[in-house]
């Protein structure tokens, strides 16, 4: 498994495996990059492992018969068939085990744990700088090699701000730069400062969101009980969002990749239209 500071807990829940005597429920876990089965959510065995570097994941429920069905198809060849518990696990699955293929292919070269270039908005010009991601903390560097070399004090050479992550909003901007996010400090429900930044790529764009997002203490989604589930599902999903809560990047609905920086409410959702998979999440861009 390819380490970026440690592996990320990206996403848990049942799903039925297809073996060759038929659909197994079994327990996921989806760290980084590899779908770990386990035989039920209390066992901390690994029952298989799927590495997910360069696969590819689609939707399978028109091939398989079964609605909410995915087929992972491995490097090596390995096609793996699920089915998910229901329409919004299969999307939530979807998007979960794609970034898992894109963080993995782009992880020698985009890794926020270990470094990476960003565009950082300094005033009014976009300046390249290196950022990395610790403890929590974003730190700012003029280069790569700014992050090695120290003074006698132990302070690194041209580092030029530290951001606490705890609490801030992470969110997609529209500037006149392409894959474009910001940064964003509340206080008193009134936005107080905004650090924008800029990828060279989509890709790169949702691995940095990713990363920013757990570090800034939010969890990504898990278990829970078959009593709360629902509930809490209905709660965190069907919800309006209010002004300091941030919705979790998605790269497979496009309609969250355009937008002012602001918080967006979310419209009811439509029955027919979640069925049958359509994107039941609107932005206003006005």
């Amino acid at each position: 498994m390819t380490q970026l500071g440690g592996p990320i807990l990206l996403k848990q829940g049942y799903m039925q495996l297809k073996t060759t005597f038929g659909w197994k429920r079994q327990y996921f876990r989806l760290l980084q990059d590899s779908l770990f089965s386990f035989s039920n959510h209390e066992s901390k065995t690994p029952v298989d492992e799927v590495e997910l570097m360069a696969a590819v994941v689609e939707d399978a429920s028109w091939a398989v018969k079964k609605a909410n069905a995915l087929k992972i198809e491995t490097q090596r060849g390995v096609k793996v068939l699920l089915i998910c518990e229901s329409s919004l696990e299969h999307k939530h699955w979807f998007d979960a085990i794609y970034y898992a293929t894109t963080v993995s292919t782009l992880a020698e070269y985009c890794s926020p744990l270990s470094g990476g270039w960003l565009q950082h908005m300094e005033g009014s010009v976009w300046v390249r700088r290196w950022f990395v991601i610790r403890d929590s903390f974003l730190l700012c560097y003029n280069s790569r090699e700014d992050v090695t070399p120290a003074t006698t004090t132990g302070k690194p050479v041209n580092r030029r701000f530290v951001l606490p992550l705890g609490g801030v909003i992470v969110a997609y901007h529209k500037t006149v730069k392409p894959f474009s996010f910001s940064l964003q400090i509340y206080s008193g429900g009134e936005l107080k400062h905004e650090f924008i930044f800029a990828a060279d790529s989509e890709p790169i764009m949702n691995v940095w969101m990713e990363v920013l997002y757990v570090s800034t203490g939010k969890e990504l989604p898990g278990y829970e009980e078959e009593s709360q589930r629902a509930a809490l599902e209905v709660e965190a999903n069907l919800e309006s969002l209010a002004a300091g809560e941030t919705p979790v990047p998605c790269k497979a609905h496009q309609q969250y990749t355009k937008g002012t920086g602001k918080i967006y409410e979310k419209e009811k959702l439509d029955t027919a239209e979640f069925k049958e998979g359509r994107d039941y999440f609107k932005v206003d861009h006005g």
